[in-house]
Parts: structure tokens; C-alpha cells; sequence
């Protein structure tokens, strides 16, 4: 996934910042609140802890997704699939 240089920028630099909270604690909900206390969110967030824990994107998501301080993502985004399963089922 290709992105603009600005958050290319960002991503990298939220990495860096960020790696010694998740070398110290290796805990992935910490990093999670970390990264969201400094205002990392969302497709950003999932980057860098990709980055950071050298995982694929899917786990990434579910660090992500399953991290306590995220729950208002995971009802967004858990809302949205329901929301288009309901509407491919009435397509069908």
C-alpha cells in the first residue's frame, strides 16, 4: 500500500517514538495506548505496530482491534461490516 510522503513521514517517525515503549514492555495493548495518547489512530496506528512488532498486516489489525483503548474502532468498525453484510444479503 502506496502512501503520500507526509504519511510515510509520520508513520516513521510515530515508529520510532514509540519503540521503546513497545521494546520495554512488549505488550501490545501498551503500545496501543501509547500510540493513541500521542494522537497515532487508526490506519497510521496499524502501520506502525506492523513496523514495530515486524508482523503482517492482519495481526497488526488485531492488535489493534483487540487492544482495550481501541473499543470505540472496533464497534465502528464491526458496525460497518454488519452494515454491508445486511446489505449484500438484500441484494442477493
Amino acid at each position: 500500500m502506496g502512501f503520500d510522503a507526509a504519511r510515510t513521514a509520520r508513520i516513521a517517525a510515530m515508529q520510532e517514538t514509540a519503540r521503546p515503549v513497545w521494546q520495554a514492555s512488549g505488550d501490545t495493548d501498551a503500545l496501543q495506548q501509547f500510540l493513541k495518547d500521542n494522537g497515532c489512530h487508526g490506519v497510521e496506528a496499524v502501520f506502525v505496530t506492523m513496523g514495530l512488532l515486524d508482523c503482517d498486516l492482519a495481526e497488526a489489525q488485531r492488535a489493534f482491534f483487540n487492544a482495550p483503548c481501541r473499543d470505540a474502532e472496533r464497534r465502528f468498525h464491526n458496525e460497518a461490516l454488519d452494515l454491508l453484510a445486511r446489505d449484500a444479503a438484500d441484494d442477493a
